[in-house]
């Protein structure tokens, strides 16, 4: 996974606008500068790529990680009941993992 410094794709004064804006709708449309970080978190290679996986329609989520294509995904522990809850704890981990930004609740 290729690191860039997060100064390239936004301002960094904005960070906490744009948190709270995705903390307050993780799912549909962003504004110009949280897609752009939204596109740079959700690009990295497949193997060891942290996604989301619905395992009850409409009722349950689950963290995994990709192993490559072709090759079974690894289950993590969390399990989400709500679509929005998992789309921020992945949000929280895929920031950490890429510009090591600690986000709290």
């Amino acid at each position: 996974m290729t690191k860039i410094d997060l100064k390239t794709l936004i301002r960094t004064e904005d960070l906490p606008t744009l948190v709270a804006e995705f903390r307050a709708k993780p799912t549909g449309q962003h504004s110009p500068a949280l897609q752009r970080i939204v596109n740079h978190i959700r690009s990295e290679p497949m193997t060891g790529k942290l996604a989301l996986l619905c395992t009850k329609p409409h009722e349950e989520w689950r963290l995994v990680e990709m192993n490559g294509r072709g090759k079974p995904m690894t289950l993590r522990d969390e399990v989400f009941h709500d679509i929005n809850d998992a789309e921020w704890a992945i949000f929280k981990l895929r920031m950490k993992r890429h510009f090591d930004i600690d986000l709290t609740d």
